[in-house]
């Protein structure tokens, strides 16, 4: 679907460029009046095409999704907040920024939204919005997402009809797992949200975010808002993320694996005496691992060994985990994630949040063995 989904019978005509003021790219901003297209803000063509492809990809032919684009993950984060309207947000954890649209949509709000740490499924009401970040950045955190789904199902059939009150809406950010690692809609999710500068992107070269849903009066909802606040991507970094997902499901099983292997070999650092890391390592957080909390449901919800491309390891000392992204050669030393280069970040540094142990590593293209061989001379190394 990533090769073919804009190419069904009617798309030459959907997705032409002809009546482009400015050359393809599709760059141009204005369209002569006679086209489908008029003004960027509203329609584009190259915006479409990526949106069908990513749609495609997200859903499948029995379950399908329709995807709206927007110029960051944060703008689409923003985007289904200001949709949904909840009356509390379950949330726990997870990538800062979103706890930075929280409150800004709670100040807009008046107050009247309340933040609540995320209970067990059978707590939850109409009125909520569930937030589910699986795996969570950066513990890698996994959250049972056919559970919540149930019970949001259960909450709102359960309802009193008369009542004026939102319905229970559960929403994932899949960016640590996109398709075809995990497909929240599939499991009964109202929507999934992407930083598409991550994964579905791929490259560390364009910024933009998405929002995949079910229903196509919600897809068409967001559009509308989208038009009104004019979050929308720029045409090159929509080019950008189509190139890329052409390659997504080549790239993100090559990651998963590669992590796995890597997050294998850190953790057994922390139970055998004779890893030459033994001591050195003090734990390892990666859904792969049997003795993951989350191991189980990962099992379950993700695609057969596949369980994501980020880990996070903890050091023995703070000082250590400070210093390995600069200590090491194949790892970068840089924050974001998702890209075909291996990064390592000392998380503490952007999320006061996070243990200052922590150390989390996005794995890249290069060979699993070479980037274990990096580790580990880094470790070694700062050890001395």
């Amino acid at each position: 679907m990533a090769i073919h989904a804009d190419n069904e019978p009617g798309d030459a005509e959907r997705f032409s460029s002809e009546g482009d003021i400015a050359p393809p790219l599709s760059m141009s901003t204005t369209f002569e009046e006679t086209g489908a297209h008029c003004y960027a803000r509203v329609t584009q063509p190259l915006r479409e095409r990526c949106e069908t492809v990513l749609g495609s990809v997200e859903g499948t032919r029995e379950h399908p999704a329709h995807c709206v684009l927007y110029s960051s993950g944060l703008a689409a984060c923003f985007a289904v907040f200001a949709q949904m309207k909840p009356l509390r947000v379950l949330i726990t954890g997870g990538y800062h920024g979103t706890h930075l649209v929280l409150h800004v949509i709670k100040r807009l709000a008046g107050d009247t939204v309340a933040i609540v740490e995320l209970p067990p499924p059978e707590k939850v009401q109409t009125g909520d919005l569930v937030w589910l970040e699986t795996p969570q950045n950066p513990s890698c955190d996994v959250f049972d997402i056919a559970a919540y789904t149930a019970a949001a199902s259960a909450a709102n059939a359960a309802a009193v009809s008369h009542v004026q009150c939102p319905p229970c809406r559960v929403v994932v950010d899949g960016t640590f797992a996109p398709a075809p690692v995990q497909r929240p809609l599939i499991l009964g999710a109202d929507c999934v949200l992407h930083s598409a500068t991550k994964y579905l992107a791929g490259h560390s070269d364009a910024m933009c975010g998405a929002l995949c849903v079910s229903d196509a009066s919600l897809a068409k909802a967001l559009k509308d808002d989208r038009v009104a606040l004019g979050s929308t991507p720029g045409s090159m970094e929509t080019w950008l993320l189509l190139r890329s997902l052409r390659t997504l499901h080549l790239r993100v099983e090559r990651q998963s694996r590669s992590a796995a292997v890597v997050a294998d070999f850190l953790h057994t650092a922390t139970v055998d005496p004779t890893h030459p890391l033994w001591k050195l390592v003090r734990a390892v957080h990666h859904p792969s691992l049997p003795s993951d909390p989350g191991h189980e449901i990962a099992v379950r919800q993700m695609a057969p060994g596949l369980y994501g491309g980020c880990l996070a390891v903890e050091l023995a000392t703070e000082k250590a985990a400070r210093a390995l992204p600069g200590a090491l050669k194949l790892f970068r030393a840089a924050t974001s994630l998702g890209g075909v280069e291996s990064l390592a970040e000392w998380r503490a540094k952007y999320d006061k949040a996070v243990s200052p142990l922590l150390v989390r590593l996005s794995v890249g293209l290069e060979d699993p063995d070479d980037l274990k061989d990096d580790l580990q001379e880094a470790i070694l190394m700062l050890a001395c």
